[in-house]
């Protein structure tokens, strides 16, 4: 678990922008000092997925020493992916970004998009089973901060164990 001191944007782009920043520096540190594994990222909005692929892209126009390692995998190719659309997709190592995290008035909503919904905790599974080796997972929140209180979701409590077993290794 790499923890984030990141805001979520919730009234507006609906993003952790320090968050996709702190992926798109792991991507980079993988391709430079892993280039034989393959990676895949995942993040649990299209919104954070968007803003993952934007940095990305900004970032490697400076770091072109990394470009061989985007094309060096055709039968399994880099990706960026959303919760929804990672089903099937192994890869020698996955970074999940869970992007959602308190605003910058230290509100936490307890939103979770599809994870919140009926079989989140199914899609939660799909998702952290992406892995061949390894899975790092970038959050600026822990386990500590989803109160189970507030709600019903089995996907929320999936997250918050998974969370909690991340955080201790």
């Amino acid at each position: 678990l790499v923890r984030v001191a990141g805001a979520f944007d919730s009234g507006g782009s609906g993003t952790n922008r320090a968050e996709a920043e702190a992926v798109v520096q792991a991507i980079l540190r993988h391709a430079r000092e892993t280039p034989e594994e393959t990676l895949g990222v995942a993040a649990f909005s299209i919104r954070q997925r968007d803003a993952i692929l934007d940095a990305l892209e900004r970032a490697r126009r400076d770091s072109p020493e990394t470009e061989p390692f985007f094309s060096a995998h055709p039968e399994e190719p880099f990706f960026v992916k959303n919760l929804e659309n990672v089903q099937g997709d192994e890869r020698d190592c996955i970074i999940i970004s869970v992007g959602y995290a308190p605003d910058r008035e230290g509100r936490f909503a307890m939103r979770f998009g599809p994870l919140s919904a009926e079989g989140g905790e199914r899609r939660l599974n799909v998702l952290i089973t992406r892995a061949k080796s390894r899975l790092l997972v970038f959050s600026g929140i822990g386990a500590e901060d989803i109160d189970l209180t507030r709600t019903e979701s089995r996907g929320v409590a999936a997250l918050r164990a998974f969370l909690a077993f991340a955080a201790s290794g």
